[in-house]
């Protein structure tokens, strides 16, 4: 029993709420989030700790995390932004996948309920914790939403209005498959009209991507990372890849590369001409350039 006690603590630490606001949120902000759920139906109480915003929904808690993605040029890495992603943690400490949660039978007025409040979750939680002036990535999958994803499209609009976050710094990543093109076209087109960026996640795990690619015309695509990994391994894969990618790149389409985990991964994603790049080796390359100036000062000092 004793790791069990052990993993638990911190966790229930986490989550216990604090009375000040952590810096970089305003009461403001918190007020209206909250005043916009009650309006909605979403019975669920924003907390806060010395980091960050979190709720509890359904027994569980929930809390977003952020990926930056970033350029890498000529060895330094440019912050281009931040994808957001759900934090799911049970009441004894276990962590689950974020896609658990959605498999659950929850009828539609729940399953929209905990769409809107994850949506408050990540886009308050970037403006008080990485600021207003680097965009956020959303990732929308209808195949495990239940399909209730176009439920919250204008929702979305009035929590950035309420936020005063224009919604050309909210992008939208979209994981389709064939039974959801339909329902992706309809996405693509209702966020489009709300004046948001468009990219398609998961680009090279189906066999109809490209053809969704050009019925679509995002903005973007961001490679499976699967397919960034058999890359890796064989040579003939990794050929397919460097001639297809740069040649969407020529015409217009930002590329995403993620899991980026080692230097051979990154050289791979410079090559096709990735615009962002993620994942623990860009992550930890990102730390380190800000740590040099202060390491620099304390040095002179």
């Amino acid at each position: 029993m004793a790791p069990v006690f052990t993993n638990r603590v911190p966790l229930m630490k986490r989550f216990k709420p604090a009375k000040a606001l952590p810096a970089g949120f305003t009461p403001s902000m918190l007020a209206a989030c909250q005043q916009l759920l009650q309006r909605e139906g979403v019975q669920a109480k924003l907390q806060w700790n010395a980091q960050e915003v979190f709720a509890s929904f359904d027994g569980w808690w929930l809390c977003s995390g952020f990926i930056p993605q970033a350029k890498v040029r000529d060895g330094r890495c440019q912050l281009l932004q931040y994808a957001a992603r759900l934090r799911i943690y049970g009441q004894f400490g276990q962590m689950l996948p974020a896609n658990w949660l959605f498999a659950m039978n929850y009828g539609e007025a729940k399953a929209v309920a905990l769409l809107k409040l994850i949506r408050v979750l990540h886009v308050l939680n970037h403006l008080g914790r990485n600021g207003r002036h680097l965009p956020l990535r959303i990732d929308v999958d209808p195949r495990i939403c239940h399909a209730y994803s176009d439920r919250i499209v204008d929702f979305t609009a009035r929590l950035l209005d309420a936020l005063e976050f224009p919604a050309a710094q909210a992008q939208m990543l979209l994981f389709l498959d064939e039974r959801t093109a339909d329902l992706g076209l309809s996405l693509l087109r209702r966020y489009r009209q709300q004046g948001h960026r468009l990219a398609l996640g998961d680009f090279g795990a189906g066999g109809q991507d490209l053809l969704r690619l050009w019925r679509l015309e995002p903005d973007g695509l961001a490679l499976a990372p699967s397919f960034m990994s058999r890359a890796l391994m064989y040579p003939r894969v990794r050929e397919q890849l460097l001639a297809l990618m740069p040649q969407l790149a020529e015409q217009g389409f930002a590329l995403a590369a993620e899991e980026i985990v080692c230097d051979n991964m990154l050289e791979i994603a410079k090559r096709m001409r990735a615009d962002y790049c993620s994942g623990p080796l860009l992550s930890e390359r990102l730390k380190r350039q800000r740590a040099a100036p202060r390491l620099e000062q304390l040095a002179s000092a």
